[in-house]
């Protein structure tokens, strides 16, 4: 017989067959199971006889005291968990307003369409210049970009 099934039956307190006496004089491992299972319920035995013990006094007041404090830290911690919530979907709402205010609003501006971009930039004197003299942004530091003519390249000097 095997240890799973034996074990299964001394479990629920039948008398033994004797094929499970066998194993259990083979087996000490059983033979253990058993003398515990023995020892359990010899004791759980003795524990049914014994009268319970009567609660002491201010009992009751001390376990309705911690009860109070349990709910009240459980209704914190909700609270807590409510307005993290309501604000996370708040910030999605924002954004999400965001998004499709961005997409749906026409744009605006000098060169945010490639048509007014490439009227801007296919003039030679504003080919020629930075974008920071473009956007009306100066360098005091910096010298003035010069305009090149027809042939000459940006960086080269003319002799």
């Amino acid at each position: 017989m095997r240890c799973d099934v034996v074990r299964e039956r001394i479990g629920e307190g039948i008398e033994l067959p004797a094929g499970i006496e066998a194993h259990l004089s083979s087996c000490s491992a059983c033979a253990d199971f058993v003398r515990q299972w023995e020892l359990v319920h010899a004791g759980l035995v003795a524990l049914r006889k014994e009268e319970p013990p009567q609660a002491s006094l201010g009992f009751a007041e001390r376990l309705v005291r911690q009860m109070e404090r349990a709910r009240a830290v459980s209704q914190i911690g909700q609270q807590f968990i409510v307005e993290a919530g309501r604000r996370v979907v708040y910030a999605t709402l924002l954004v999400a307003l965001m998004l499709v205010l961005g997409l749906l609003l026409p744009s605006s501006g000098p060169l945010r369409t490639p048509q007014a971009a490439e009227s801007i930039l296919s003039q030679p004197e504003v080919a020629a210049m930075s974008p920071d003299q473009i956007m009306g942004i100066s360098d005091a530091n910096s010298a003035p970009d010069v305009p090149v003519s027809g042939n000459q390249q940006r960086g080269t000097e003319s002799k």
